[in-house]
């Protein structure tokens, strides 16, 4: 499923909470929204411990948008295929990983075709 609206995020410590689709909340550091601040684009998988959604969210200027929902193999599937560098941040004993689009125009290319498919 395809999501097309905008979501608004907020600021929990050193996470931003981003609202989802099924009434839940779903975390990523807030580097991410640094890094897009600074032009770096990135796009990450995340899932709902409430309805157990898979989600890829990617960072946009000024927020976050929830772009691809369903089951987490489906999710997973759709975000390996996405060609750009994957990183990781660490935090103690969390480990978050994301992938950096080459540009805002590629990121919105890439989804704009993922769309048509």
């Amino acid at each position: 499923m395809i999501i097309k609206d905008l979501t608004q995020y907020t600021l929990v410590k050193d996470l931003i909470a981003l609202p989802t689709p099924c009434n839940d909340v779903v975390y990523y550091p807030a580097k991410l929204a640094v890094l897009e601040a600074q032009g770096t684009y990135s796009v990450f998988q995340a899932v709902s411990h409430k309805s157990g959604l898979a989600y890829i969210v990617v960072t946009q200027p000024n927020t976050a948008k929830i772009i691809f929902a369903g089951s987490r193999h489906s999710t997973n599937e759709v975000y390996q295929a996405i060609p750009w560098p994957n990183y990781e941040i660490e935090d103690g004993d969390n480990q978050f990983h994301y992938k950096e689009s080459p540009s805002l125009e590629v990121m919105e290319e890439y989804f704009i075709h993922l769309k048509e498919h």
